[in-house]
């Protein structure tokens, strides 16, 4: 799948379409009426697919059909219902061969407003303007994509809007911590591990590493007491050496090595 992008286009007034925590499509402040499940499930299949779809992967992914007349005449009608409910006849364009939702429908979304905050992260150049992008995109991801729905295309697209935002999580951790906040740090680092607990055990160190510094031990070792337990019930394994001698030098209260865990989280 690919990562989200559109073309700068002008938005059609009165559409908003909510995918992040809760599923809402409003046309002129009304929910919209779909007439039918199909074209609804149509519509949020291609808002996952940003670039398109044919004809035959669509029938087959939302369907199980194969492209014959009858399924023809199916996709015809809910391509139809799809563009009555939006109130828009171009909503979903055809070019050779391939289906898209149109840039200005993508535009309404919350989730091109959430990769428009990341991409103005990644091009600021100082750190303010960073960690206001980043918050910006973090405050925008109020969910799971689609929930409610648990179709396998779904999943896909879920996974790949969870990964951003827990990347951005990590990116506003990383630069509190060049900062020397540790409180900060420590706390969209607890986040990102939160939503995935199967990020590298580098993170599990850093969020260690952060609590201890800024004056939290009891925390960090409860952490790693938590992360003990999640290795041996989830994967059946034990942390690694060096996790396992942060611990002993945050419980005996030794002066930490700053330099180790801070290259490492740049290079993570």
């Amino acid at each position: 799948m690919k990562r989200m992008s559109y073309r700068l286009e002008q938005a059609p007034p009165g559409l908003q379409v909510r995918t992040l925590g809760r599923v809402e499509v409003l046309v002129a402040g009304r929910p919209a009426i779909w007439h039918a499940h199909t074209a609804e499930e149509l519509f949020f299949y291609l808002l996952s697919y940003p670039e398109g779809r044919s004809k035959a992967e669509i029938l087959e992914a939302l369907w199980g059909l194969d492209l014959d007349p009858a399924a023809n005449n199916r996709f015809r009608v809910t391509l139809f219902r799809v563009r009555s409910a939006l109130q828009n006849p171009t909503a979903i364009q055809e070019d050779h061969g391939r289906y898209r939702l149109s840039d200005p429908i993508l535009q309404s979304t919350d989730l091109y407003n959430f990769y428009q905050a990341l991409a103005e992260g990644r091009r600021a150049s100082c750190d303010a303007d960073r960690l206001e992008a980043y918050q910006k995109a973090i405050a925008l991801y109020q969910g799971d994509y689609l929930p409610g729905f648990a179709n396998n295309w779904v999943s896909q697209a879920r996974e790949e809007h969870k990964a951003a935002y827990v990347q951005a999580l990590l990116e506003v951790a990383l630069i509190y911590q060049d900062h020397s906040d540790w409180g900060k740090a420590a706390r969209y680092i607890q986040q990102a591990l939160k939503k995935d607990p199967y990020l590298g055990e580098n993170y599990h160190q850093r969020l260690m590493w952060c609590l201890a510094a800024a004056g939290d031990r009891y925390g960090a070792i409860e952490h790693y007491r938590r992360f003990v337990k999640f290795l041996r019930e989830e994967l059946g394994d034990t942390p690694m050496p060096e996790t396992q001698a942060l611990a002993e030098r945050i419980k005996r209260r030794q002066p930490l090595e700053q330099h180790s865990l801070l290259l490492q989280g740049h290079a993570a």
